[in-house]
């Protein structure tokens, strides 16, 4: 199986539709956020209402998509309760994963004690016996119906003894298992999901059970022994389990009158302590059994059957169909080749186009440097080959590869597809693309396929060897690759792991690239999202939208699904690599765009996410029918990443000692950013004199730049020009006594090292680290005391956020949300993501409550899916509020009337509204009529610049910092970067930020210093 397939197995990522979308979702950027579209006017609430709160939110009818599979079929609640019976033997565990994984199988020793028996006792061979199996169900059942009645009893007593004690159960224990393959000396290799391989996916199982025989009624059932079912139990750890009772041929309760050793065969006196209990019309109880002559049996006496084996469902897939989680397979029916398809045309428009041209430039200089016109590219998961085609037809609005590169001739392209069934469909996309297979060429090892098209220059031949093996088994890697290639594939696993494995190909010549398309960047989310609601049928909770997904991320992890593209560049930077660029490749499926991918989708939730649901006692089958119901896009983060495998160890000339030449300059050039006039910014450059020894005061310190932050609140006021003349910050050296009036240099999140100390301050902090509140410039001079070192262990992209994490802390201080409060926070620019995240590590997120919740607005999805991956319960859009408030605290920090209201509007009475927007000079109108005037709701705005009367006789400034440093040691917010700019580049950097185009942006300094995984949108 190749790794591609198991990503689909395991229940792995979605992604990006139509341009039509992709431009939809730009236009969707380029507008402020909080449009007045998207806010919903307050109403009263009520139950009919919120039917049509529900249809305005997510734009439409609740009659279903065109052509979605929602409005082709939709789900019924069946209200009845659910009864669950699980046959044993091929069912509560799967025999085929046995034998793979220990070489070695429970079912199929009772095959062979049953021929022994046969032999020994009633002189019957091996195709007599499963002859009878054949047609009586089992082979018990047909010594039943072929033995004299006087003998049935004795015998079969004696079949259940000799056939069932001898068993060998070690297998399932996991002793002897098969472990990687040969000459593999760094262990075991994932290549897909399947259960019970694993002592880890037992207890998954187990605690999976556990939780559904929490919520329902669990039985096990089978045609052997009691005492060989108790041993299954014990073998695959689940005693703790608490199913409510164990049907077996000599269970006591089923013995009784009539058929002696009752099996399947028997329903009404095998089922009959079920069907006293639990009658058809009020219960609905389905049988799970990997026999069909069981099934039809149970289907008389109103059992429902699911068909468990290699025809049918897994266990997992025959739990989660009984409890409404996915469809039925009539309804649906995962193929891993439609699957593939469908993803490989999203997978075209998704791959973004600035990684797309900078992947052609870098083979562009290899072809130059070499000379000799060759490419050879290795796709380690070849997918149905999408990206071969890619590279040489194009797609998605981007030109092929040959196109881009026109200095190529030949192109040797190496896939590894290790799954049979996609391999002979990769062989058939070969020829529908024109690829001739060469005669004579096909091995146990490789296919060959030859084809030649008409590049821009001149004609490129193209060979292609398709391998049906995984990369990982490539005894013989070739050598001289300029590129590898991995598309959807990086995020499967462990980061190092990837590194390593892939330098078993970096074999001669220069090291590769390595290009990683369609990355899970770690979120999934629903445009628009719904929050939580109560579910009259189960009395439980269906979850918000923004905590299912969550819960789906993490039973991702919980597989060794890498949810942090960053953890991969810091892995190829570790082991010697070297990032080049990366750029943001979300998928957006639409239902009624690409309605098999939306179906499959609900199909991977349905089987991880739900199960997350179960074990916290969730509503998922709830969840999952009103998905269906309010078909709506699905939205999911990806990156595409490259790399070259070994950093380029060639020396640049650039960095020679300039002191050779013989001149020393005594001044040196500092560049600083200047606002000269509404929406005009420049960059400027002044003239230091290195040489004069009182540049710095005794008390000061310079400082080289490294990096400084944008506030995309306080510095797009003064890019706008909206503010009053008025003192910069009166709590803040240096800009007490400076006017905020144009011309003006202003900013105050920089670091960088220090490089000098005037007279009074100590000269080992040369070297150190520095954070001061200073304008935007590649050198300052200030204050010993103005400044702060980073604490060890913070990156210098990490410390430019300090200012905003205590900003966003005073904002929480101010807000005082007590245990189990209700609080929104309305907008989700960089402060109100800091906000999210500090309170999601001081508010418990109680699943099955709608009590203490974190609830986010805005009106951007990109800033959504971060909020969602802080610590979000729900993260909707603006027109939501109405259906998750009322909120005991709404914090509002979007800079946007329309939001301030809407937090008045939604916030209960007796409620904090905490206000940290800075709305400049703009005149904010806001509706405070009776309903206000009565709420007894507080309004309380909030600033970071002092300690609030009421916490200065316990919290100082310093103490303030000191908790702010740990928080941004905690939060990391430097992954809230998506561009990064020069001082040159500082009228687009605010323009970008004021179009909504970015949510973070910082200078860098000097401008070769461009830092890595930072994704741009």
């Amino acid at each position: 199986m190749s790794y591609l397939t198991s990503r689909v197995l395991m229940v792995t990522l979605l992604w990006v539709c139509t341009p039509l979308l992709v431009a939809a979702a730009a236009r969707e950027g380029a507008t402020a956020p909080f449009r007045r579209v998207g806010w919903i006017e307050p109403s009263s609430s009520s139950a009919g209402r919120r039917t049509r709160q529900w249809e305005a939110l997510r734009g439409g009818h609740s009659d279903g998509v065109l052509g979605s599979p929602a409005a082709d079929r939709p789900d019924e609640e069946d209200t009845r309760r659910l009864v669950i019976i699980i046959d044993v033997d091929n069912t509560l565990y799967s025999e085929q994963s046995l034998v793979s994984s220990t070489g070695a199988g429970i079912e199929s020793q009772i095959v062979r004690n049953t021929h022994i028996f046969g032999q020994l006792h009633l002189n019957l061979t091996s195709e007599e016996c499963d002859a009878l199996y054949r047609q009586y169900g089992s082979t018990v059942e047909g010594l039943r119906h072929t033995l004299p009645p006087e003998q049935v009893e004795d015998v079969m007593g004696r079949f259940y003894r000799e056939v069932y004690d001898p068993i060998d159960f070690s297998c399932m224990l996991g002793a002897g298992a098969k472990r990687g393959f040969a000459n593999d000396n760094e262990g075991d290799l994932r290549s897909g999901y399947d259960h019970g391989q694993s002592l880890r996916q037992r207890q998954e199982l187990a605690s999976f059970l556990g939780s559904i025989c929490k919520a329902h009624t669990v039985y096990l059932a089978s045609n052997s022994p009691r005492a060989h079912i108790t041993r299954v139990i014990n073998g695959m750890g689940l005693a703790s389990v608490n199913f409510a009772g164990i049907l077996s041929p000599d269970a006591d309760d089923i013995m009784g009158d009539g058929v002696i050793y009752p099996t399947k065969s028997s329903p009404e006196q095998y089922y009959k302590s079920i069907l006293d209990r639990y009658s058809t019309s009020s219960n609905r109880i389905i049988l799970l059994d990997d026999s069909l002559h069981n099934l039809r049996a149970a289907e008389t006496v109103g059992i429902e059957g699911i068909y468990i084996g290699q025809e049918g469902r897994t266990l997992e897939e025959g739990l989660a169909e009984a409890r409404g989680h996915i469809r039925p397979r009539d309804a649906f029916a995962f193929s891993d080749v439609e699957y593939l398809r469908a993803k490989n045309r999203v997978d075209a428009n998704a791959i973004n186009p600035s990684v797309w041209t900078q992947l052609a430039q870098q083979l562009g200089r290899r072809l130059q440097e070499s000379g000799s016109g060759t490419l050879r590219i290795a796709d380690l998961g070849a997918g149905l080959l999408s990206m071969l085609q890619l590279l040489v037809e194009g797609g998605g609005k981007k030109p092929s590869m040959l196109a881009l590169t026109p200095s190529v001739a030949k192109l040797e392209y190496f896939a590894y597809e290790s799954n049979q069934n996609l391999f002979e469909e990769c062989k058939e996309t070969m020829r529908s693309m024109g690829f001739n297979e060469i005669n004579g060429t096909a091995t146990d090892d490789c296919v060959t396929f030859l084809r030649t098209v008409s590049g821009p220059a001149k004609v490129v031949e193209i060979t292609v060897q398709l391998h049906p093996t995984d990369f990982q088994r490539e005894e013989n890697p070739p050598e001289g690759l300029d590129l590898i290639i991995g598309c959807c594939f990086a995020d499967l696993f462990d980061p190092d792991e990837l590194v390593l494995s892939l330098h078993r190909f970096a074999r001669g010549g220069q090291p590769p690239l390595v290009y990683f398309p369609i990355t899970f960047g770690g979120t999934t989310q629903f445009d628009p999202a719904f929050p939580a609601t109560g579910s009259e049928s189960t009395n439980s909770l269906i979850p918000s939208d923004t905590t299912a997904f969550k819960l789906y991320a993490e039973s991702l992890a919980a597989n060794s699904h890498n949810l942090d593209p960053t953890k991969i560049t810091e892995a190829f930077v570790g082991h010697g690599g070297s990032f080049l660029v990366d750029g943001s490749s979300n998928w957006v499926i639409d239902p009624s765009f690409e309605p098999y991918l939306w179906e499959t989708m609900l199909y991977f939730f349905g089987m991880t996410g739900a199960r997350e649901m179960t074990k916290r006692q969730l509503d998922a089958a709830g969840w999952i029918r009103r998905c269906r119901s309010h078909p709506r896009t699905i939205i999911v983060t990806n990156v595409d990443l490259l790399f070259q495998l070994e950093a380029d160890t060639r020396v640049d000339e650039r960095g020679k000692d300039i002191a050779a030449s013989g001149s020393l300059d005594t001044t040196m050039s500092v560049k600083e950013i200047q606002f000269v006039a509404p929406c005009n910014v420049t960059a400027i450059t002044k003239r230091w004199e290195t040489a004069d020894p009182d540049r710095l005061a005794p008390d000061q310190v310079e400082i080289e730049s490294l990096c400084s932050l944008i506030s995309s609140g306080t510095e797009l006021k003064v890019f706008k020009g909206s503010f009053d003349s008025a003192i910069l910050d009166v709590n803040i050296k240096g800009m007490a006594d400076k006017a905020m009036e144009y011309p003006l240099a202003y900013g105050y999140s920089l670091v960088g090292r220090i490089v000098a100390c005037g007279s009074n301050v100590d000269p080992s902090l040369i070297g150190r680290l520095a954070f001061a509140f200073s304008p935007h410039s590649s050198r300052v001079i200030v204050d010993r005391d103005a400044m702060q070192l980073v604490p060890n262990g913070i990156d210098a992209e990490d410390a430019i956020f300090m200012p905003s994490v205590e900003t966003a802390l005073s904002l929480v201080h101010d807000a005082h949300v007590r245990l189990g409060e209700k609080v929104a926070v309305y907008g989700q620019g960089i402060i109100g993501l800091l906000v999210t995240s500090i309170l999601s590590m001081q508010t418990p997120s109680l699943a099955s409550s709608l009590d203490s919740t974190i609830t986010v607005f805005d009106a951007l999805v990109d800033r959504l899916a971060v909020a969602s991956s802080l610590g979000a319960t729900s993260a909707l859009k603006p027109n939501a509020a109405p259906l998750a408030g009322p909120f005991d605290v709404s914090i509002e920090v979007s800079g946007n009337a329309r939001a301030l209201q809407s937090a008045i509007d939604h916030t209960a009475n007796h409620g904090r509204v905490i206000v940290g927007s800075w709305y400049g000079d703009a005149e904010i109108a806001l509706k405070l009529g009776l309903d206000f005037h009565r709420s007894h709701k507080t309004i309380q705005t909030s600033q970071v610049s002092t300690i609030p009367p009421a916490l200065a006789g316990l919290w100082s400034k310093e103490r303030r910092f000191d908790l702010a440093w740990e928080l941004v040691r905690s939060i990391r917010p430097s992954k809230l970067i998506t561009k990064q700019l020069e001082l040159s580049e500082a009228q687009r950097a605010y323009e970008l930020l004021d179009e909504g185009k970015a949510l973070a942006i910082f200078f860098v300094y000097p401008p070769e210093r461009l830092l890595a995984s930072r994704q741009e949108f």
